[in-house]
């Protein structure tokens, strides 16, 4: 193989297994007896990935000192994790490494010139491209982890930054430029991409309505151990039609509760149920304002009871909320394979209007550390809530 056909995306210079990860930016690995501190340049979610006892590639970190005779605090970084049949890179910022040398003289006929980290105005875009005819390109390059069932999508949190990027890109076509955001899958078998209207709605239909003026590509990249980078698949087919859905509002949800201790609480007008420590899983929907919704039951207080849950999450030490937009409800499905997975349910809870023997489920260990219910959410993220 040609140099020019692969870049170095990282360094393997060690290997370990996850043990935690205690904020976005820290994950303490272990290798043999030894403990260590680890920087995690990728600050989304990645809950697919990092599990205990998940295999970790490390690379030395350039400035292992902060100062003289100092060591740093995290003299490793995680630049990759084994994952299913292969690697899944993890440092984001280096897709730009990987997009400058192996795609966008494809994605661009005829490049001429390229320029990183461009300006215009106040705005700074990843690239801007001159091609023969002297079109300018500005583009904008988002390295994407989340792969499941053959389905890409991005971002896997909230991201004001690329919503931003999105508008700024839309706004200059005006001015003569071209726009292009690249979407750089860094691992997986995807069919095809979808921005992720689960987790970022507001840039999932951003996507669908500057489809037009702003060109969508994605790209697949193959990683070896040793961080050694090709392109798999040049272009990825990228599925937009799910941005009505996006701005809808509305679909199926997942409530995680802890409850630090036992509890014997009264359930409406008739039910004293007694609650076990531990967690629970709660299932519902909303066929509009999903966001008011959720909002509204992650409030302990200055609220007037009205669903079961009501009475349940002023005693919780922790609550998540999980979307999953859908085009129908998925409630009962939902509490179905909750059960299925090992949760005990609650009799009589939140399912007052349907056949179901409960809408809340009991786990004795957090939820987010099952993989199995980890594999539940994405399978009905990038499958089951998208079939009309």
């Amino acid at each position: 193989m040609n140099r020019t056909d692969q870049v170095q995306l990282f360094t393997n210079d060690r290997e370990a297994f996850l043990l935690r990860r205690p904020n976005r930016f820290l994950i303490i690995a272990q290798d043999g007896l030894e403990e260590l501190v680890c920087h995690c340049p990728n600050p989304g979610r990645l809950i697919e990935f990092l599990f205990p006892g998940v295999r970790l590639i490390l690379e030395r970190r350039q400035s292992s000192r902060v100062q003289a005779g100092s060591p740093a605090k995290t003299p490793w970084t995680v630049v990759g994790v084994y994952y299913q049949d292969g690697v899944a890179p993890l440092f984001a910022a280096r897709a730009n490494r990987a997009a400058e040398a192996l795609i966008l003289k494809r994605l661009i006929p005829d490049l001429q010139e390229l320029h990183p980290e461009y300006r215009v105005g106040s705005s700074r875009f990843d690239f801007m491209g001159i091609d023969r005819e002297n079109q300018r390109h500005l583009i904008e390059v988002k390295a994407c982890s989340l792969v499941e069932n053959r389905v890409a999508m991005f971002p896997d949190a909230p991201s004001a930054r690329a919503l931003k990027h999105l508008e700024e890109l839309a706004v200059l076509t005006d001015q003569g430029y071209h726009g292009h955001v690249l979407f750089v899958i860094v691992h997986g078998n995807p069919r095809v991409f979808i921005p992720n209207l689960h987790t970022d709605p507001r840039f999932a239909a951003g996507l669908s309505r500057w489809a037009d003026t702003v060109q969508i590509h994605a790209s697949l990249l193959r990683c070896t151990p040793q961080g050694e980078t090709t392109l798999a698949v040049p272009s990825i087919p990228v599925d937009l039609r799910h941005g009505e859905l996006a701005e809808s509002n509305r679909g199926t949800y997942l409530i995680l509760l802890e409850l630090p201790e036992e509890k014997n609480l009264q359930v409406g007008s008739r039910m004293t149920i007694p609650f076990a420590p531990g967690w629970y899983v709660y299932v519902g929907s909303a066929q509009k304002n999903l966001s008011h919704r959720l909002n509204r039951h992650l409030r302990k207080v200055r609220k007037q009871r009205h669903w079961h849950l009501d009475y349940l999450t002023p005693h919780t030490r922790t609550m998540k909320a999980l979307p999953i937009m859908s085009y129908r409800n998925l409630e009962c499905d939902l509490a179905r394979e909750l059960k299925a997975l090992g949760g005990r349910g609650i009799p009589g809870f939140g399912c007052s209007d349907c056949p179901c023997e409960s809408h809340l489920f009991y786990f004795a260990q957090a939820p987010m550390g099952n993989r199995a219910f980890v594999e539940l959410l994405l399978r009905y993220r990038h499958e089951v809530g998208l079939q009309a």
